[in-house]
């Protein structure tokens, strides 16, 4: 499988804040040997758009590295695996979904107060501090994709990949809730309900 993997794809870009995307058909597609341990490669089919990538490339999330392919919301096929990885619950042809988090120092979030958890400071993101899923391919994690199961669509299952609460997502609509004070019985308004974060409000 790895022998169709081109050189290059397209991708869009981040080049600078406050500028347009930059459409590219000559990004770099990384070598399967060139994945570390626990890296995987994957053949992106969708990708979804969120309003934390306009914070991203607004400057609103703070430094980036430029330039950045954006994205955070992605559905594709594992198409590599790094050598060396060991206990991958991913296999090569997999069906997996990207998300914010591509990765995450577990040691270290276990010393942060239950408070401060929704904080980022020990994460790597999709989009932000690594490319993301607006392009053919993008690198994640084998302990952080998500399965996906061949019978969801992928225009449905995209959104959610923003809000998967048993990965760290969710983090906007439960810290939300929490800082109202709400006790069970209150009315609450979700705008946006439908969506990855909304969801989850309703559940």
């Amino acid at each position: 499988m790895t022998s169709t993997i081109p050189q290059t794809a397209r991708a869009a870009v981040i080049a600078a804040f406050d500028q347009d995307l930059v459409l590219k058909d000559d990004q770099p597609v990384i070598r399967p040997s060139e994945l570390a341990p626990g890296q995987c490669l994957v053949k992106i089919d969708y990708a979804g758009v969120c309003h934390s990538d306009l914070h991203v490339k607004e400057g609103g999330w703070g430094p980036v590295k430029f330039p950045r392919v954006g994205g955070h919301e992605g559905i594709g096929r594992v198409v590599a695996i790094g050598e060396h990885t060991s206990g991958s619950q991913v296999k090569i042809g997999d069906r997996v979904g990207l998300k914010w988090i591509a990765n995450a120092c577990l040691r270290r979030m276990r010393d942060v107060p239950n408070r401060q958890r929704t904080v980022v400071g020990y994460v790597t993101s999709h989009g932000y501090k690594v490319d993301g899923t607006f392009a053919d391919y993008a690198v994640s994690y084998v302990d952080y994709v998500t399965p996906i199961p061949e019978s969801l669509d992928s225009a449905a299952a995209t959104p959610l990949l923003c809000a998967r609460p048993m990965d760290l997502q969710g983090m906007t609509i439960y810290k939300a809730l929490k800082e109202t004070n709400a006790k069970v019985g209150n009315w609450v308004v979700i705008p946006g309900a439908g969506g990855g974060l909304g969801h989850l409000g309703r559940s």
